[in-house]
């Protein structure tokens, strides 16, 4: 697979534009040569996102998960649709790219956290 320093394959909707402005990414597609997998450990949702979802769902932290999980599955990705925001996340690495130079410290089961918004973390 060629490489796709931007991720453009993954976007769905609009077309044509990047995957943070993306409304909705595809995180079901194979892993690029230029992509990590990561077993999600953690998320740590913004504070502008998570003040919203936990005033929409009157604090209590089950419908928030709820309501985290739902942007995941509508959206492929963890971006708020009222705040625009994501955060980032914790996690261990499960697959590595083939191809990308900077991968090669990289190891299976190594724990790592993103510095990239989850506004353009393909998110299943």
């Amino acid at each position: 697979m060629s490489p796709d320093p931007y991720g453009l394959r993954r976007v769905v909707r609009p077309l044509g534009v990047l995957p943070q402005q993306a409304e909705v990414i595809d995180p079901l597609l194979p892993l690029g040569d230029d992509e990590l997998l990561i077993d999600v450990e953690h998320l740590n949702i913004d504070a502008a996102s998570f003040r919203q979802l936990a005033g929409e769902a009157s604090g209590d932290v089950q419908r928030i998960a709820a309501m985290v999980r739902e942007i995941v599955k509508a959206r492929g990705k963890m971006q708020n649709p009222v705040t625009g925001s994501g955060g980032m996340l914790i996690g261990r690495v499960a697959a590595v790219g083939a191809q990308h130079p900077a991968f090669k410290e990289l190891h299976v089961g190594d724990r790592i956290a993103t510095l990239v918004s989850l506004t353009l973390t393909p998110m299943m």
